[in-house]
């Protein structure tokens, strides 16, 4: 029952604990959900607190993530085309730093001048990256999403700080299996490296990863002819992060890297349920059975 509390507090934009309180009080229609119509005792925000923390110390998000992954597999709906492989940061609250005091939190270390309340307002897990020259603190998601469905097959959880390429081996899928229904690997310019290349070939997978300019090379025609062709494949993982943002926002209301991977992934498995049943209806659509 809890998970369900948990789910619609995502699928609703990230409502506050007690935002998800007022809203069980008042909405019939998700007492009926979670199956509790015309109780007395709904869970409160302390309660649900209390749950996401018991979750997130106990590895209940990641559970949740590979059950609704079994689920979509018996429904059909099993890894197609090449993996797309990509991060979006998720920011978490923060207070206002100098160039000095982000350096400092960066090192894994406390400004000295940092006060008690300043201290605890402030997740010292977390981690500041600069992108299109503005600062974000907080984690990334690497995820690896299927080219025909657009669904999240993987997901690591990182500081915002770590080079995209470091949880690259434990995110794509070198299984048999998976081989046969796509072996290409797509991503952006980020994860170029003799390193990558290296690794996938040694997994058996394709090459897709877009190119840096040669800096041996004067004409760059090659690499901005093939970095097209494949941005036209690469660019449906930004529509999985769209979709994420969309619908939950990439923002915690958490402090801790223990309960910031816990709920980045329980986004993730909310965002793969809110596109399951897109695709399911998209499947009606044609007048095929969804069983």
């Amino acid at each position: 029952m809890l998970l369900k509390v948990v789910v619609l507090q995502q699928l609703y934009g990230n409502l506050s604990d007690e935002q998800m309180e007022y809203a069980l009080l008042d909405r019939l229609s998700w007492q009926r959900f979670i199956g509790m119509a015309d109780a007395r005792d709904l869970p409160d925000a302390r309660t649900l607190w209390a749950f996401k923390n018991l979750i997130a110390g106990g590895g209940g998000a990641e559970v949740l993530f590979r059950e609704v992954s079994h689920q979509l597999a018996r429904a059909g709906l099993t890894a197609k085309g090449g993996q797309l492989i990509d991060a979006t940061i998720v920011e978490v609250p923060k207070t206002r730093v100098s160039d000095e005091s982000r350096e400092t939190l960066n090192n894994g270390q406390t400004p000295a001048h940092w006060d008690a309340k300043c201290i605890a307002h402030t997740d010292g897990d977390a981690r500041w990256t600069m992108k299109h020259g503005k600062w974000f603190y907080g984690y990334k998601g690497h995820i690896n999403a299927d080219q025909k469905h657009k669904l999240i097959r993987a997901i690591e959880v990182t500081p915002a700080n770590v080079d995209d390429r470091v949880p690259l081996e434990k995110l794509i899928d070198a299984d048999a299996v998976r081989l046969e229904s796509g072996k290409t690997v797509h991503a952006d310019k980020g994860y170029d490296a003799k390193a990558t290349r290296e690794l996938l070939k040694a997994q058996g997978l394709r090459d897709g990863v877009a190119r840096k300019d040669d800096a041996q090379r004067y004409d760059q025609t090659d690499n901005q002819k093939r970095n097209k062709r494949l941005s036209r494949i690469r660019a449906r993982v930004e529509h999985v992060f769209g979709g994420w943002e969309k619908t939950m926002g990439k923002r915690l209301r958490s402090i801790g890297e223990t309960r910031a991977k816990s709920m980045i992934v329980v986004q993730a498995t909310v965002y793969n349920l809110r596109r399951w049943i897109t695709l399911d209806a998209r499947i009606d659509g044609r007048g095929a059975s969804t069983a």
